[in-house]
């Protein structure tokens, strides 16, 4: 599960005929049996595996961290970065002392974003090839912490080690149980004051949409609104991605904090 979905939702005149045949998947072309699909019909570990399947094809680069969309990789980052530098500015974490990139693949994220702010970052991605590539990719640097190697569905970061967890193009790989369950598992991993940001695809059909070649779905915001509420997490801020082509779906950035700041010392 990694920050790879960026593109799955373009769709071009000029595009190859294996990326033109995925136009179920794109705005404005959605078929019945996708816009009805749920997570809740599927089982959790037959997902997971096809998905870690069709990533480790991925390309070790940052065109194939990007599903071949590279030109993403800059408005991208300069909208995050701007992001991360508000909620600091209103003091919605404490430091830029320690971050946390799920779904880091190569380390595009943490290369270009994270690192430039913070510290120290810590990388998870359940892909061990790209975990590796990313040593090549980000070379060698005191910044990087440690690389987790497990898929978010189990992931539990080490508590009260984050001012901020950065989840970017990766949620929609779990299902909605697991989904909560992991944004519980990150609360206990923030610092007090710590944030949780997610970002990714939103569609803006009535219903989620399911990727059956990357075993994906994107979900609708009220959708990802019951799954904060569900882990006792408050938006408390939210942008909209710019500067990415009309056809794409709605690329959104929530800021999280823990609806009750106790939460981070439980259990």
């Amino acid at each position: 599960m990694w920050e790879r979905n960026a593109s799955r939702f373009i769709i071009s005149f000029f595009s190859s005929p294996a990326l033109f045949s995925k136009v179920s998947r794109f705005q404005g072309a959605t078929t019945t049996s996708a816009v009805k699909m749920s997570s809740r019909l599927h089982n959790g570990n037959d997902v997971y595996e096809k998905a870690e399947e069709y990533w480790s094809r991925a390309s070790q680069d940052v065109n194939g961290m990007l599903g071949g969309f590279e030109t993403l990789h800059t408005p991208d980052i300069t909208v995050s970065k701007r992001f991360i530098e508000g909620l600091k500015k209103r003091n919605l974490f404490g430091s830029y002392d320690y971050a946390l990139d799920c779904g880091a693949g190569i380390g595009r994220v943490t290369k270009h974003l994270l690192m430039p702010l913070f510290k120290k970052v810590d990388m998870e991605d359940l892909v061990e090839e790209l975990i590796v590539s990313s040593e090549q990719y980000i070379g060698s640097d005191p910044r990087i912490g440690e690389k987790f190697i497990e898929g978010i569905q189990t992931f539990a970061p080490p508590e009260r080690r984050y001012d901020l967890i950065w989840i970017q193009w990766v949620s929609g790989h779990l299902v909605d149980e697991d989904l909560v369950a992991f944004f519980k598992r990150c609360v206990k991993g923030l610092k007090p004051g710590g944030c949780i940001v997610l970002k990714d695809n939103v569609t803006n059909h009535e219903k989620r949409l399911f990727d059956d070649e990357d075993h994906s779905w994107t979900r609708t915001e009220p959708e990802l609104m019951e799954a904060f509420n569900g882990a006792d997490l408050d938006m408390v801020v939210k942008t909209i991605q710019t500067g990415f082509p009309k056809e794409i779906y709605p690329v959104k950035i929530f800021a999280l904090k823990p609806r009750r700041q106790e939460t981070s010392d439980d259990n």
